[in-house]
């Protein structure tokens, strides 16, 4: 029995959980283009959002699209099954669910801007990002995917450092379109590979 059969196997118990495998990558898909949908009302530069519930809520949506492909991943075993897998998933989980308090902050209490509390919850939303390289070099190390289903870990991984170097390059106002486009893109395959593994519960 191959290592990819055998985790498969060992993820189909998940069939009985109230949503399944499948279903958490094809939320992750659908909630995918959210932070692109709401970068679209950000204000200029570093000004206040004209529409801050839009953009809070479609940051929120987008990131709950996150940790269900994050669940699923685990679910499957596909970034192994040793404690650095299961740590890698805390600190992952840990992440996207502070970016998510942030952008209930970010609508529901603004008052809060300085304080240590806002500054934490805004810091994950990009170390939640960057740490998807971690994923995808542990992706690659567990060798349960493979083929373009390593791919879309980094592209996310890697969106924030692009989206920066583009913007150092050819200005803010030209690249800021980067982050969102290579996200959306990102986890939108993400989610794509977790639905259409074969067998995928």
């Amino acid at each position: 029995m191959s290592v990819q059969e055998m985790v498969l196997q060992n993820s189909a118990g998940s069939s009985n959980a109230l949503i399944s495998t499948r279903t958490l990558g094809l939320v992750g898909m659908f909630l995918s283009p959210m932070l692109f949908f709401a970068s679209l009302f950000y204000g200029e530069m570093d000004q206040p959002s004209p529409n801050p519930l839009l953009t809070s809520l479609g940051g929120f949506l987008y990131l709950a699209g996150a940790v269900a492909a994050a669940v699923a991943m685990r679910r499957m075993r596909v970034t192994g099954n040793g404690t650095g897998a299961k740590i890698l998933f805390a600190v992952q989980l840990t992440g996207l669910c502070l970016a998510m308090c942030f952008d209930v902050l970010e609508y529901a209490a603004p008052h809060l801007r300085g304080t240590w509390a806002f500054f934490i919850t805004d810091l994950a939303y990009p170390f939640s990002h960057v740490l998807m390289i971690i994923v995808g070099v542990a992706l690659v190390r567990a060798k349960v995917w493979r083929g373009w289903r390593r791919v879309p870990a980094f592209l996310v991984g890697l969106a924030l450092p692009s989206s920066i170097g583009l913007s150092i390059a050819f200005g803010r106002e030209n690249a800021g379109f980067i982050f969102p486009l290579m996200v959306t893109i990102g986890f939108f395959t993400l989610g794509l590979a977790v639905s259409t593994t074969k067998k995928a519960a």
